[in-house]
């Protein structure tokens, strides 16, 4: 089976300050890999340099097995972290989520009956189809992030990107997300990418987990007990025996 998404011996800097260095990584369809590291450890640069939003200065990424990230980027829902609105946005919670079509329509061009549709599915996947009138101001955080998840599902993407998609959620909340998550990757076969600064949030939910330190220091099942090690290293903690 061919990696929906490859990175090979990728480095990514900031002037001269490494953020990332000899990545090397496949996905395949339908993984759910959770991403776990300390602050400044590369998660959020890692999402953004597979979506092209920032360009390695060495090494190759695939996106379907094209090196034109731009074009192949519409087969990609992102969450970005921490998104807010405003109480007053004039915008129902429809009209947000058909925002996500732009990619594919182009930007501010007309929408049409079949958009609607699109969206109301959309909504219905993540259990809000009777919000889809609602003023997306209105709504809760937990809420919010939902109809952002809709929003990137809309365009029926094939993965779905999400940057600590819980980080300004209390705990019902919270796993009302990640439940929702993984039935999204198990009924759709999308694979799911999500990064999250509570270990504790992964585990239980991903397949697959990248414990990262500017380079990846674990990749694999959740549940090994190489996974302590891992932890151990990138905190650099040492255990007397």
């Amino acid at each position: 089976m061919e990696p929906i998404i490859s990175l090979k011996d990728v480095g990514v800097k900031y002037q001269s300050i490494i953020a990332l260095n000899d990545i090397n990584l496949e996905i395949y369809q339908g993984d759910y890999i959770g991403i776990f590291g300390p602050n400044g450890s590369g998660k959020t640069t890692l999402l953004k340099t597979i979506l092209g939003f920032i360009k390695p200065f060495k090494g190759t990424i695939k996106l379907f097995n094209s090196n034109d990230l731009k074009k192949m980027r519409i087969n990609i829902g992102y969450v970005p972290q921490n998104f807010s609105v405003s109480k007053s946005f004039p915008a129902t919670v429809l009209e947000v989520v058909k925002m996500g079509l732009y990619g594919k329509v182009g930007f501010l061009k007309p929408l049409k009956e079949e958009h609607d549709e699109l969206a109301e599915k959309a909504l219905h996947n993540v259990h809000m189809g009777n919000y889809k009138n609602r003023p997306i101001g209105h709504l809760s955080g937990g809420e919010l992030q939902k109809i952002m998840v809709a929003r990137a599902l809309v365009s029926k993407p094939k993965t779905l990107l999400l940057d600590e998609p819980t980080s300004s959620l209390d705990f019902i909340m919270t796993k009302d997300l990640m439940e929702l998550l993984t039935e999204l990757n198990k009924k759709f076969n999308i694979t799911i990418i999500g990064v999250n600064h509570h270990l504790d949030l992964l585990i239980p939910y991903c397949s697959r987990l990248l414990l990262l330190n500017r380079s990846i220091v674990y990749d694999g099942d959740p549940k090994n007990p190489k996974v302590q090690e891992g932890i151990n290293q990138i905190f650099n903690i040492s255990i007397q025996t």
